[in-house]
């Protein structure tokens, strides 16, 4: 039976355990990062799902608070104001927000009084879901195609048909009947401007793509070329985070993300739900990369650690092999052959000479060792100052992310000409100051001012002669009170005040005192030196009362300083 050297046993041996060790190590490696990555892709997609669910409740919401405060406005309520002047209100909220494609009132017979730029004003819309619906109280509808708008409104540019969403709520005169329905039509547009900006391009070249479903699993919105869309089955697992891998209809494999929307406040939603996408090839295109990189690393080790041990065989083997040398030169008859350690007895002389050999060798690879182990040190030290330096960038790259967090706050919060809280804002600190006032027991009044005849400002010196005056007015209010004040400004020229520990006779002398400041404020522009007047309104809160409520009564008394002249001061007086 023929024999195997030792050199070549070892030598396969260590070869075998190197590669099978390398391939262990790179497959484990490979797994743990792999269900990493697809984890936060997954997590990234429900993410986004999550952002467009939040912006679609969001808007429904500020909309149909939106209509709630004009149906409680007096001039809306009062059968004595003009129809113009109704109509230059609904109009002003219509261009204030690029949302609104039909705002208009119609009375209990369905027929439409008035409207924002006159559209289907005298047409009768009794037969319309919102209308039913919204004498009975607040509504949100689901989305539509236009009917009677339809050849009065421009198509979408994107070829799609006139679609809207529709916001209702009873308007009841002054005595408390019912005198008709304030009546919106958001168009459906709106959605896909919130899809386009939470999914930016980039995502969109990486085969993201967004859909919204009806509670019934109808398709909303949907890319360009995708609305007859085909929806796969077992959606109800994409609801979990992270998503889930679904074959599709149409042969293809996606990561796909479904999150329902749940309204918001005292909007309860309409049981929508945001779908989102992507193409399993390009979603988990970093784990394939990953795991060409990780075996590639491993094949390269696995070959390194095979020749390690072919060599380590040679080293190990060649003590062995210089016995048998010496024993065939002994055996042949030469004398000089030079036996190490013992001369009297031949096996210890063996013995000896392979132990004095083996202690030489293991010398040596000790000394091989330790200088391994130093240049393991060096790369552990070179390992850790790359890790700090990362670390360092890392820390950098939050403190900018959170430098950006609060600017992006600060952005949402105040309004972008005058640096003043905006409504949103607004509403929020009103509310704390509300709930501080309930708990201490103490008085708390808001008063409403905007400058009279601006529009004749602008006519005169400029539109930005007109934003100048606003930013000026802004910096000279913000001295007129107190730091404990609040004060935003609502839009255009109207400003908004709360007034912390104030009664209504405090306020109104608050009110006065900015009125004659006010008269006094001089704006120079190049054009000329730009002098104004201000009109207030005044309402002291009354416990349990709404924040909405409240500005109402004041906006009602500025309405009510607008009749009686202007540059006056009215107070609410229940």
């Amino acid at each position: 039976m023929p024999t195997i050297s030792l050199r070549s046993t070892l030598a396969l041996a260590f070869g075998a355990v190197s590669v099978l060790m390398a391939l262990v190590i790179s497959w484990s490696i490979n797994q743990i990062a792999s269900d990493a990555i697809r984890r936060d892709i997954g997590t990234a997609l429900t993410e986004l799902a999550e952002q467009m669910r939040s912006r679609l409740d969001m808007g429904l919401y500020e909309r149909l608070r939106d209509v709630d405060t004009l149906t409680v406005l007096r001039q809306l309520r009062d059968p004595a104001t003009r129809v113009g002047d109704n109509r230059l209100v609904l109009e002003k909220l219509r261009r204030s927000t690029g949302e609104i494609a039909w705002i208009g009132f119609a009375r209990n017979d369905g027929l439409v009084v008035y409207s924002a730029d006159g559209l289907l004003e005298g047409a009768n819309v009794g037969a319309r879901p919102w209308f039913k619906a919204g004498r009975e109280g607040p509504f949100v509808g689901d989305v539509h195609e236009a009917k009677l708008l339809a050849k009065l409104l421009p198509a979408p540019a994107n070829g799609e048909p006139l679609r809207f969403v529709d916001v209702a709520a009873p308007v009841f005169d002054l005595q408390g009947r019912l005198s008709g329905v304030l009546g919106v039509h958001l168009s459906w547009e709106w959605a896909r401007n919130i899809e386009q900006t939470v999914f930016s391009l980039g995502r969109r070249n990486k085969g993201v793509e967004t859909f919204v479903l009806n509670r019934n699993g109808q398709i909303l919105l949907a890319p360009a070329g995708r609305e007859a869309t085909k929806l796969p089955t077992g959606l109800t697992r994409a609801h979990q985070d992270g998503g889930q891998l679904l074959q599709w209809p149409d042969g293809g494999w996606y990561l796909t993300a479904v999150v329902s929307t749940r309204g918001f406040g005292d909007y309860a939603g309409l049981g929508w739900s945001v779908l989102v996408r992507q193409d399993a090839e390009q979603a988990y295109a970093p784990v394939r990369e990953l795991r060409s990189a990780v075996l590639t690393i491993g094949a390269g080790f696995a070959v390194l650690f095979a020749l390690f041990g072919i060599w380590l065989a040679g080293r190990i083997s060649q003590p062995l092999r210089e016995l048998t040398r010496v024993a065939h030169r002994l055996q042949s008859g030469e004398a000089d052959a030079v036996l190490p350690s013992h001369k009297r007895f031949h096996e210890p002389k063996l013995l000896a000479d392979a132990l004095r050999h083996l202690l030489a060798t293991l010398r040596q690879e000790q000394t091989k060792l330790a200088e391994l182990n130093a240049n393991l040190e060096n790369q552990v030290t070179e390992r850790t100052e790359a890790l700090d330096a990362a670390n360092r960038h890392l820390l950098l790259s939050l403190e900018e992310r959170q430098r950006l967090v609060k600017q992006l706050e600060t952005q949402a919060n105040t309004d972008s000409l005058t640096g003043l809280l905006n409504r949103r804002a607004f509403h929020e600190r009103a509310q704390q100051e509300v709930q501080r006032q309930a708990r201490q027991h103490t008085a708390l009044s808001v008063l409403i001012f905007d400058i009279d005849h601006f529009k004749q400002i602008n006519d005169l010196y400029g539109h930005e002669a007109g934003d100048e005056a606003l930013r000026q007015l802004a910096l000279a209010a913000q001295e007129w009170l107190r730091e404990m004040d609040v004060l935003a400004r609502f839009g255009g020229e109207e400003f908004v005040a709360l007034l912390p520990d104030s009664d209504l006779e405090a306020a109104r002398r608050v009110a006065e005192r900015m009125r004659q400041a006010a008269a006094e404020l001089q704006i120079s522009y190049p054009s000329g030196v730009i002098r104004l007047t201000l009109s207030f309104g005044v309402a002291q809160w009354r416990p349990e009362q709404a924040m909405d409520a409240l500005i109402a009564q004041a906006d009602q008394a500025l309405y009510t300083a607008k009749h009686k002249g202007r540059n006056r001061v009215e107070a609410w007086i229940g």
